[in-house]
């Protein structure tokens, strides 16, 4: 058995030497304890700003709004009982599950065009491991994208269904 002792020695050193270093750092000095502390308010802003304290990047904006006086409909909305008898909430929605919908019936379109050019043995060049993919072979991923379509569509039923029972007018809908 070999002894090490000299290459332990010198680690030993080197950690004594380091930690008596940095022991010596100077410290930050601790400041007058029973010095007032200040307390800046808007008002010394501008002194400050004269001593180069502040640095404003950029132009200053001086913001002036002045406000239109109010139509009586924005003055006081209509207030429901419930957020299914409000049409603007049908509105946004809708239009949240078509923004939905159209997502969706793209990538529909596109696994149609990938089937439809792998025929003609076109292929894509990778697989895009960093997206969720529709299916394990190109008809296992149409049906998903086909059923998730299918399953924006039934929201969208369900929604106009609603809005019917609570006498929201179909333009509502639309919009």
């Amino acid at each position: 058995m070999r002894n090490y002792s000299f290459p332990i020695a010198a680690v030993l050193v080197v950690l004594v030497v380091g930690a008596s270093q940095a022991a010596e750092k100077p410290r930050p000095a601790q400041g007058n304890q029973n010095q007032p502390k200040k307390i800046w308010t808007n008002e010394d802003m501008d002194q400050l700003r004269a001593r180069g304290l502040i640095s404003i990047v950029g132009q200053e904006v001086t913001v002036v709004t002045t406000q239109a006086p109010a139509t009586p409909a924005e003055a006081n909305p209509p207030v429901y009982a419930s957020r299914l008898d409000d049409p603007e909430w049908y509105s946004e929605t809708a239009a949240d599950l078509q923004a939905e919908m159209d997502k969706r019936q793209a990538a529909l379109l596109q696994q149609q065009i990938a089937i439809a050019q792998s025929t003609n043995r076109i292929t894509q060049a990778g697989i895009a491991l960093d997206k969720d993919g529709p299916g394990m072979t190109l008809a296992e991923g149409l049906a998903n994208l086909q059923a998730q379509v299918q399953e924006v569509q039934n929201q969208l039923d369900d929604l106009a269904d609603l809005a019917r029972q609570h006498d929201i007018p179909p333009g509502v809908l639309r919009s």
